[in-house]
């Protein structure tokens, strides 16, 4: 069974600035256990509240990403140090609980896990999207109505099609689940932000003009005002578009506590994303249980799933993922002629996943 999407974009929508090649930036490894605490129960966090918590300006730096096809799309995303330093400020004051994990030895097992950071496949699966995304020559098409992107972090590969929904005027609605609420308030929504403020021209009709000028038409680093009125326009443009913004916290199990609150409905075409989730066979697990359990909501649905062939040392591996798909029912297969990474080190792979 084969699933085709098409988001109707054409090649030439996609932005081709030249700004400085960041790759990933770390390598997950022992410790990194995804979704799997079962006392940090999933929750809703509030778009509204988590734009309020913000500081008044953040600072931001341009991913440059190229797809084999040599589409090319500039992200920005929200600084490390930015981070660092709003949570240093809120340290000081009623947060009990700190979140580590702004230095690279810092991935503590359902404690943190690795989202502030962009991981090499998430990469690989967003210049995938880059491709994949503006295709419109092939037959039996159906459009997305529902991204949900598990484990997101930064949320690069979503941020490529928010972008496309943005520039495109589309109605999707995009689903960013991770297991911090920190990295969803703190970066995640963040990068949203910061990807909308991209598509905003300096008119008379947006929040920017000659006196206050939009920093990201010109500078592949710097500051994002964040003032009231940025705020209340970015909160506009969604609602207005018709785009909507679910942003869920904490594990994936119990999946019954999990997928209530996942919008959904058998009609709503869904595309699920996920990098890196596979590298234990205890995240394997709770990961393929989640993704199986969305896909036999929709009547029509995939899931693309960037991860490295084995995780030496903590005994995830593509084999084992599909072995365990297969299981509950569903297919996972390699993508072909999707060209990853890896060099001499461990070999990447991108897979889409369906249900038989």
């Amino acid at each position: 069974m084969s699933v085709q999407f098409s988001f109707g974009f054409s090649g030439d929508d996609i932005e081709e600035e030249d700004v400085t090649e960041v790759e990933g930036d770390g390598e997950r490894g022992e410790g990194a256990a995804v979704g799997v605490e079962r006392n940090g129960e999933g929750e809703v966090q509030r778009v509204e509240a988590c734009l309020s918590s913000l500081p008044s300006k953040i600072s931001y730096s341009t991913l440059k990403l190229e797809s084999p096809k040599g589409r090319k799309l500039s992200i920005p995303r929200r600084e490390l140090f930015d981070i660092r330093m709003q949570l240093m400020v809120e340290d000081g004051n009623d947060d009990s609980t700190p979140v580590t994990g702004l230095d690279e030895s810092d991935i503590q097992t359902n404690v943190y896990e690795g989202g502030f950071k962009s991981w090499e496949c998430s990469i690989d699966l967003a210049k995938l999207l880059l491709d994949r995304g503006p295709r419109k020559d092939i037959d039996d098409l159906c459009r997305v109505d529902h991204v949900i992107e598990l484990g997101c972090g930064t949320a690069v590969p979503s941020l490529v099609l928010f972008h496309y929904a943005l520039t495109q005027e589309l109605s999707i609605h995009f689903t960013l689940a991770d297991y911090n609420a920190a990295v969803l308030r703190l970066v995640t929504l963040p990068n949203l932000l910061l990807m909308w403020a991209k598509t905003m021209p300096t008119t008379t009709t947006s929040p920017f003009s000659s006196e206050n000028p939009n920093p990201l038409l010109e500078n592949a680093a710097g500051d994002l005002e964040l003032s009231p009125e940025i705020l209340s326009a970015f909160q506009k443009a969604v609602t207005t578009q018709n785009l909507a913004l679910t942003l869920i916290s904490g594990s994936w199990m119990p999946t019954t506590r999990f997928l209530p609150l996942v919008v959904s409905a058998p009609d709503m075409n869904t595309l699920v994303l996920a990098s890196e989730t596979i590298y234990s066979p205890a995240s394997l697990s709770a990961f393929t249980e989640v993704l199986v359990g969305i896909l036999e909501r929709v009547r029509i649905g995939k899931a693309m799933v960037a991860a490295k062939r084995i995780y030496f040392g903590v005994g995830g591996s593509v084999d084992a993922f599909k072995e365990e798909a297969a299981a509950k029912k569903a297919v996972a297969y390699e993508i072909e002629n999707a060209e990853v990474g890896g060099g001499m080190g461990v070999k990447r792979c991108l897979m889409e996943v369906q249900m038989m």
